[in-house]
């Protein structure tokens, strides 16, 4: 068979051009680093490092939005503890006013302080986040949650909580809504309140009360009878439609009991003075504080007025500690959210600390063999190169 000097020259040169090539590749290689520089390098595993890539980034996002989130649970966490100090202070300040040596005047200056707390825990829940958006309006974060109308503090947000996304599978709340923080407030004992009308005559002061599992709900009111002076003070009984459930004669410091509730009073009701029994309602921190205040800033002209401001001190003290149970339970949630951001935060880490070791696994270049495979082309083009230019001299024109 013969062979044309043609066809010998490219075929030299062809080879000479692949091992060029397969040179300059594996110089690519150790100059970046990484073994799949183009998908070329390997089609397979190039589309396995573009799609761990993609979940990698995905979870770098879900970092984004865990620190996001710790930032706005931790600001709404400080707030809190904020307006908790606050209502911790109108306690004490509750607590010193309402004592029979305090002078009117005395109360009065109480009760300014009470006031001034009042607007500063109002202004508080109107807080807003680096951003510019009130954090306790719910989906409304434009306008403030609480505005002050007629006196009586309302809530204007709606009951919305946002989440955030911070895991594969897992949302974070990263706000309560101000209802829930301020203004669900059960009222009493977080179970019934008793509430002495602020009409009544007497002296009498609600003292210490409570229930039972045999509690049936309803609306109670308990009618203080003395038709004269000389007679004992009865006590009726009725419930939320008129019927009667109880009745008996009043003894101060005596349980009066019916239906799973008990209650003791001190004092002497007047003819026709009522004490209302019902569930809890719902009542917002701020009218807790300022019927606190309020009555602190009430001038007491006789003893009924007095029996009114202790009974109206209790009712308040009451549900200001049912405003800070509350509060401690916000906390709590917000400290459990942030303990479950962290645990999958970490989770998310060691994942991606295991997608990172593939993809290195996959695309990084091994540099001992690399190096090795760079001597051995780079070797063999030059044998290649120093052969061809040995055979392109074989000619017979040289020995003519």
């Amino acid at each position: 068979m013969r062979i044309s000097t043609l066809q010998m020259y490219k075929q030299s040169v062809e080879s000479m051009q692949s091992q060029q090539s397969e040179l300059q590749r594996t110089e690519a290689q150790l100059a970046s680093g990484k073994r799949i520089n183009k998908p070329s390098d390997d089609p397979t595993g190039a589309a396995k490092v573009l799609d761990l890539n993609s979940t990698i980034g995905v979870i770098d996002q879900f970092s984004r939005n865990v620190n996001s989130a710790e930032s706005s649970l931790a600001f709404e966490e400080n707030v809190i503890a904020s307006v908790t100090n606050s209502l911790q202070r109108v306690r004490e300040l509750a607590i010193q006013g309402n004592n029979a040596s305090n002078s009117d005047q005395d109360k009065q200056a109480i009760a300014q302080e009470i006031y001034q707390s009042l607007d500063k825990m109002m202004g508080l829940a109107n807080t807003r986040d680096a951003d510019g958006e009130y954090i306790f309006g719910g989906f409304n974060v434009d306008s403030p949650p609480f505005a002050d109308i007629s006196g009586n503090i309302v809530y204007q947000g709606d009951q919305g909580q946002r989440f955030v996304q911070i895991g594969e599978s897992t949302q974070t709340a990263v706000g309560d809504s101000g209802d829930s923080v301020f203004s669900r407030i059960p009222g009493g004992d977080g179970a019934i309140e008793v509430i002495a009308s602020a009409s009544n005559n007497g002296n009498a002061i609600v003292g210490e009360y409570g229930h039972n599992n045999d509690f049936q709900a309803d609306n109670y009111t308990i009618t203080f009878n003395q038709t004269t002076s000389t007679d004992p003070v009865s006590y009726v009984i009725t419930d939320g439609i008129g019927a009667t459930v109880s009745s008996g004669n009043y003894v101060e410091g005596d349980s009066i009991t019916f239906t799973g509730v008990h209650l003791r009073m001190s004092g002497t009701p007047a003819d026709g003075d009522t004490v209302g029994v019902a569930p809890s309602q719902n009542r917002s921190i701020f009218e807790a504080v300022k019927s606190i205040a309020d009555a602190l800033d009430r001038p007491a002209q006789d003893a009924s007025d007095v029996a009114r401001f202790h009974n109206e001190m209790a009712q308040g003290l009451a549900n200001l500690d049912q405003g800070l149970d509350n509060l401690v339970s916000i906390r709590a949630g917000i400290g459990a959210r942030l303990n479950n951001i962290e645990a999958v935060y970490n989770i998310n880490q060691d994942l991606k600390l295991q997608l990172e070791t593939v993809v290195s696994q996959t695309e990084d270049l091994d540099y001992a063999e690399a190096i090795s495979r760079f001597n051995l082309q780079l070797t063999s083009l030059q044998a290649a190169q120093q052969a061809f230019i040995k055979t392109s001299g074989l000619t017979l024109f040289q020995y003519l």
